[in-house]
């Protein structure tokens, strides 16, 4: 596997809790640097077929009371009427990529949700 190298600053607070969870599962700070980042990456589309990607990745740019009338059904997009969105049941697809930005962005799930997301 590829990888880059990067240098960031981190607030002493944060590398401090960070260097705290390493030093308890005997691990080297850097796994847990990685290992926080990929648990907090934003949701996924390497399953989505990569036509709807752009339009998926729209979705990043809307406010979270958009998101969540896109999770409502509110919010549904013009491109959902055409065979291949429907065939992909693509309304659907966004609702859970809007539910799953909404839960990257810190808001809770409610319940009926939660197994769409995890």
């Amino acid at each position: 596997m590829s990888a880059k190298r990067i240098t960031i600053e981190l607030p002493d607070n944060i590398f401090t809790e960070l260097a705290g969870v390493a030093k308890a599962a005997s691990l080297p700070v850097e796994e847990v640097i990685l290992q926080s980042i990929r648990t907090g990456m934003p949701p996924t589309l390497n399953k989505v077929p990569t036509a709807f990607h752009k339009e998926l990745l729209a979705l990043n740019k809307l406010s979270d009371r958009d998101l969540i009338r896109v999770v409502e059904g509110e919010l549904v997009p013009k491109s959902a009427d055409d065979e291949q969105h429907r065939k992909a049941d693509f309304v659907s697809l966004r609702r859970i990529y809007a539910l799953s930005l909404l839960k990257w962005r810190g808001h809770p799930v409610p319940m009926p949700y939660e197994s769409l997301v995890s």
